[in-house]
This record gives C-alpha cells, sequence and structure tokens, in this order.
C-alpha cells in the first residue's frame, strides 16, 4: 500500500471549530508539499495509505491504524501558543508539529522518515512556498505552448494558465482560485484543448473551468 497522503490537524473533540476549521486549511500547503516528495519515493506502508497527524490536549503514546487505513498519530497541540502566533510564523509551528508526529510514528511503524523531515527543512528553507507546475501541453499547429501553474498558501489555491510562444509570454492570468482544500481544487483543472476558436481547461468530469478565445492571446 503507498503512502500518498498527510493531513494535520487538531482533534475535533478537544477543540472547538473556531480553531479546527482554520488549522486545517492553513496546514495544507506545507502537507501537501510533503505529499509531492513522496510521490517519487512510491513507499510501500504496511496496511496504511494516509497518515494524520492529529493534535490533542491528552495525546495517546501509541499510534493505530484504523478499519480506513489510516495511521492515526497523535501529538500535543497548544492552542494557546497557536492563538498568538503571527501568520508568518505559523508554518514553523506546523514544521515542529509534524516533526513531533514523525519521529514518535517512526518507533512503532515504518515510514519515510528521511524524506519527511528533509522535505520539512526544504519548505522552511525556501520560504514556505508550495507552487508546481501541473501540466504543459505543446500546440505545434499554433506554435503556442501551455502550463497549469499551482500556487498553494495557507489562505487559498491559485491556478494560473501561462501560455508562452518561443520562450516569449504571451498570456498569463490567474484562471482558478478556491479555499486550501485539495476535494475542492483537485477536480476542477485536468487538461488544456483547442476547442474551435478558443483554448480551454478542463476539469475532470470534461467540463470547462476556463476559455480564453485564441485572438485574446
Amino acid at each position: 500500500m503507498i503512502l500518498k497522503e498527510l493531513y494535520l490537524y487538531p482533534d475535533l473533540i478537544d477543540f472547538e471549530d473556531d480553531i479546527v476549521h482554520p488549522f486545517r486549511d492553513q496546514s495544507r500547503s506545507i502537507c501537501n508539499y510533503l505529499e509531492r516528495q513522496l510521490k517519487p519515493v512510491k513507499f510501500n506502508a504496511e496496511g496504511f495509505k494516509r497518515i494524520c497527524f492529529i493534535g490533542k490536549k491528552k495525546p495517546n503514546s501509541e499510534c493505530f491504524v484504523n478499519s480506513s487505513k489510516v495511521l492515526s498519530v497523535e501529538i500535543y497541540f497548544d492552542e494557546n501558543k497557536y492563538k498568538s502566533l503571527e501568520k508568518e510564523q505559523l508554518n514553523a509551528f506546523f514544521s515542529q508539529m509534524l516533526v513531533t508526529g514523525i519521529k514518535k510514528c517512526q518507533k512503532q511503524y515504518e515510514i519515510p522518515e528521511d524524506e519527511l523531515l528533509i522535505g520539512l527543512v526544504n519548505f522552511c528553507e525556501n520560504g514556505c512556498v508550495n507552487r508546481w507546475t501541473f501540466k504543459t501541453k505543446l500546440f505545434k499547429d499554433i506554435g503556442i505552448k501551455c502550463a497549469l501553474e499551482c500556487d498553494l498558501t495557507m489562505d487559498a489555491f491559485h491556478l494560473n494558465l501561462v501560455i508562452t510562444k518561443e520562450k516569449e509570454v504571451l498570456f498569463d492570468r490567474e484562471i482558478l482560485k478556491t479555499v486550501p482544500d485539495e476535494i475542492v481544487f483537485v477536480p476542477m483543472f485536468k487538461d488544456v484543448r483547442i476547442d474551435g476558436d478558443a483554448l480551454v481547461v478542463l476539469d475532470k468530469f470534461g467540463d470547462t473551468t476556463y476559455s480564453v478565445r485564441l485572438e485574446e492571446i
């Protein structure tokens, strides 16, 4: 079973919604970054495909795999410290919680500890930026290259359509902005195609997310 997903959030019972919901959104950027570092590793975990690092007031000393193939790792969550931090300090706070969880988890279950810890260091040292190119596509008949560029922050997910011709940028526009939640944004883009006199970005169902006329590029 390939380990693909990582989540960090406060326990729904220990903490109120006004803490849990913002925290879950804010922590997706760092967790998504780590997930993308895991993708080429293809780590074969025994019995789980997701790790949930759960902030608790009194964490259980043992980690466990539930019936949904999720490894639950409870770690201490300092609610008052979280509330006192400025936004630019939050990723360092999340990183430390993840380091604690990873080291705790490794004592009971084999996980790609080195890759995860190195990923955290790289994320923090590079300004906590989570940007990547989802897809590039070359349309030889009209001589343009299109790229779907992603940027996931603590506040939002941004998708830019970038069109170049012979290395000259012809078009660079944000075409989608959502909450920082993969459940929301992942289904909303999958491919880029030419449809008649327009270039269209399609979602996973084949419907149009964005369209621009070729004469406007």
